[in-house]
Order: C-alpha cells, then structure tokens, then sequence
C-alpha cells in the first residue's frame, strides 16, 4: 500500500543544506520510497540520503505540472534511515515542503 508523508521546513536560506530524517528502516516491514514531490522553486534542488550515501540530487525546477513527482526506487532494510530535504541554490529565504511516496509491505 502506497503511503505518504510531509514535511515542511522553516526558512532556508542559500547557499545552504537543511535535511530531516524521513523515513527509517524497520524490522518486519519492506519499505520502500517510490515518490518524491516538491515545489518547482527554481534554486532549490531535492536531496535524498539513505544512511551516509547521497541517493539523489535534483533541481525541483525540473518539476513542472505535467510531472510534478519524481520516481525512485530506495529500500530501506532494518535500521536504515533516510535523511531528505533541500539544498538551496542562491536567493532569499524559503520555507519548502516535501513529501514521500512509499510502499510498505510486512
């Protein structure tokens, strides 16, 4: 079944990284991030870590409404923790939100 979450973050003001942890690994269940919505703000980029290993860096000026998500494919096994926010670019302070598709099966 495919479930969502949200997070939205205080001011980021570039060039900067803010990242939260999002999701984590848990025993007896198969997690696996599928989705990643945000705002199409032209200085931010997506990232997504999975334990110390950087899984994606993506400049949400790519999204636009015809392809407002961007697909993944990241498992997540038993005590793994993925960390995901934004770095921005250059600009003024913004207070982005991102969401995340996952399935979760156990």
């Amino acid at each position: 079944m495919l479930k969502w979450k949200t997070h939205k973050f205080a001011d980021i003001v570039g060039p900067a990284e803010d990242l939260t942890d999002i999701l984590a690994g848990m025993s007896g269940k198969n997690r696996v991030i599928k989705w990643i919505a945000s705002p199409t703000t032209a200085q931010l980029s997506i990232r997504v870590y999975r334990d110390a290993e950087q899984m994606v860096d993506f400049l949400c000026s790519q999204l636009t409404s015809l392809m407002p998500l961007v697909f993944m494919d990241i498992p997540l096994s038993e005590g793994q923790l993925c960390k995901a926010g934004f770095f921005m670019l250059t600009g003024t302070a913004t207070t982005p939100s991102i969401t995340i598709g996952y399935e979760e099966s156990g």
